[in-house]
């Protein structure tokens, strides 16, 4: 990796915290809160280094700062047209223009959305051929909320509150994701998990071990909160369309006897167990819920994952955020709040947790962490210091998503796309065929799916997946693919770049590699080969558009001298030096 640094930056770690400690005063008196919180951020971020003795980085150059802000707000790096009006940009502030104008662009939200979904649900864990495909719906869903900026308390309350028809609602699915027949316990522990950083189904089978107020009484008062939510499915119409549906409670005696029943199904016996487990709502340290309507329940559970006394919630979503931007939150494991695990800046978490809970701004909160200093340092240099002392930027792999994505940007247009969706094609575009081969049938034997139709479903369901687009679609679907090569004896899928054998061979090997780098129309070498002349231009477009920067003296010549001794046509040379880089370490990180 070919990485220069500045021959300016930072004096001394001492003088930068006492230059930071300066502007604290000033902070609440700004007229602009977003570049008071990046202040804040530096300046808490400043007091460790010196209490530390840490020194940090300088700042990044334009060519490290531009890769990493593309992929960590839009998920892609830089085109090549893009790279270059950017490093030609005299401008002083290009930077903040930049954050600006990506945290405007619509793939702000699909990337954000790519994000969350591991986190909402594991991934390959949707609800199989014959259904609808939950975790595609629910992430257009996100990506529409992260590019209108809507509040994320109110994404948290629509996702915990959700009823009726994932095609009519998709924050629906989210409960859908979690399998059938979907048990309270379950939705209690990851829904506290996933959006307050507790994990409280520890305390399921037992006392938790030192956290005094987790008892096995207490997860039921919470598991409760979601007792009477039943997720519905009718397989016999196609597309199938699951529903959240919140039921009465029948009182406790009519439990009881039906529970004394014999011969009850082990499907009817867990139910009954689950109800005379799971009947009193209560939040930890609160008293019990009077009221026994179910529909109400939800609603108080979700207004206490956004109420101002949760500072434990809002404290999370900014680590899970900030996770996002540095890889490893302030406090790790990133959704493992409990009173024996300390953050590393735990004044920063704080006030970061109460900036935020303002409104609960995304963008926001995004465009003061990339516009901080500590974020906008370079990933090499600096002196001494842990990963959680963030005195150097950290260099880190590609999430499945990203990689695919960066993949996809090196052609010249879509048609190299359409090879690729004519193999992924989805589920609705099977259930179309084999609606038409049924229409061609007229009154013979039901089709493959034995179901009916319902093509008004169908067509809004198109409509959910028509919006990803052919390029966000395909990337996902990759990822997933890709994602499966790693899994585990139990079956857990990747999360990480982990490069497993077979994952390295799926991608040097693959398809997608083989097809991105020969020369044919709609080949980014072809592009490069009409628009550049000269061999030297068309091998600085060809590291710009795969590496968002020219190469190097020494890569220059060397590429030079390979291309010369080649006894071939020079677009073989350029197919080969593409896979080369396309093949390092550098394409495969943030670099």
């Amino acid at each position: 990796m070919v990485a220069r640094l500045l021959a300016f930056g930072f004096a001394c770690c001492t003088c930068l915290a006492l230059a930071f400690s300066g502007k604290a005063a000033i902070i609440a008196e700004t007229s602009d809160p977003t570049k008071a919180t990046s202040e804040l951020i530096d300046t808490e971020i400043a007091k460790v280094w010196q209490r530390d003795g840490v020194k940090p980085a300088n700042r990044a150059l334009d060519e490290e700062f531009l890769r990493r802000v593309y992929l960590d707000t839009v998920g892609l790096p830089p085109t090549s047209t893009e790279a270059r009006a950017f490093l030609d940009d005299e401008r002083l502030d290009k930077r903040e223009r930049l954050i600006d104008s990506l945290l405007a662009d619509p793939r702000f939200g699909r990337h954000l959305a790519d994000l969350w979904m591991p986190i909402l649900r594991e991934r390959g864990n949707d609800l199989g051929e014959l259904g609808v495909s939950a975790g595609d719906v629910l992430a257009v869903w996100l990506a529409r909320q992260f590019n209108a900026d809507v509040g994320f308390d109110q994404v948290i309350s629509e996702l915990v509150t959700a009823e009726g028809a994932i095609s009519k609602n998709p924050a629906s699915a989210y409960y859908g994701l979690m399998g059938f027949p979907a048990r309270s316990p379950n939705m209690a522990g990851l829904t506290s998990k996933h959006f307050a950083g507790i994990q409280i189904q520890c305390a399921e089978c037992h006392d938790h071990p030192y956290e005094e107020s987790w008892t096995q009484q207490s997860f039921k008062g919470m598991a409760s909160f979601f007792t009477g939510i039943e997720v519905q499915a009718n397989f016999e119409v196609q597309p199938v369309d699951p529903r959240v549906e919140t039921v009465p409670i029948p009182p406790r005696k009519l439990i009881e006897a039906y529970a004394a029943s014999p011969d009850l199904p082990s499907e009817a016996i867990n139910r009954v167990e689950d109800l005379l487990t799971y009947d009193q709502p209560q939040l930890i340290g609160d008293s019990p819920v009077k009221t026994r309507d179910t529909k109400i329940w939800r609603k108080l559970f979700a207004n206490w994952l956004t109420g101002k006394n949760n500072a434990t919630a809002r404290r999370y979503l900014v680590n899970r955020y900030w996770s996002f931007l540095f890889g490893i939150g302030l406090l790790n494991p990133v959704d493992d709040f409990n009173s024996l695990n300390e953050a590393s800046h735990p004044e920063l978490l704080a006030k970061l947790g109460d900036w935020f809970a303002r409104g609960y701004s995304v963008k926001k909160l995004y465009r003061a962490i990339l516009n901080s200093r500590t974020w906008q340092l370079g990933s090499r240099g600096g002196e001494g210091g842990e990963r959680w002392h963030f005195n150097r930027a950290p260099v880190r792999q590609l999430t499945a998503e990203q990689f695919f994505g960066a993949l996809f940007t090196l052609r010249d247009g879509d048609a190299m796309l359409k090879p690729f969706a004519r193999k992924t094609v989805s589920q609705y575009e099977r259930l179309r065929q084999f609606k038409t081969m049924q229409d061609m049938q007229g009154d013979k034997p039901k089709d493959d799916y034995g179901a009916k139709f319902d093509e008004e479903l169908l067509k809004t369901y198109e409509a959910w997946i028509g919006e990803m687009g052919t390029d966000w679609q395909l990337r996902r679907g990759l990822a997933a693919r890709y994602a499966a090569l790693a899994s585990d004896d139990e079956r857990m899928q990747s999360d990480t770049f982990t490069l497993s054998i077979d994952q390295a061979l799926s991608i040097l090997n693959g398809e997608v590699t083989r097809r991105l780098s020969d020369s044919r129309n709609g080949s980014l070498i072809y592009a490069i080969m009409r628009d550049h002349a000269e061999t030297a231009e068309r091998v600085e477009n060809l590291y710009l558009a795969i590496l968002s920067r020219q190469p190097t003296l020494g890569e220059k010549r060397r590429a030079l001298e390979f291309l010369a001794e080649l006894k071939q046509p020079e677009q073989v040379g350029l197919e080969d030096l593409f896979y080369a880089l396309v093949s390092s370490t550098e394409f495969a990180t943030n670099h």
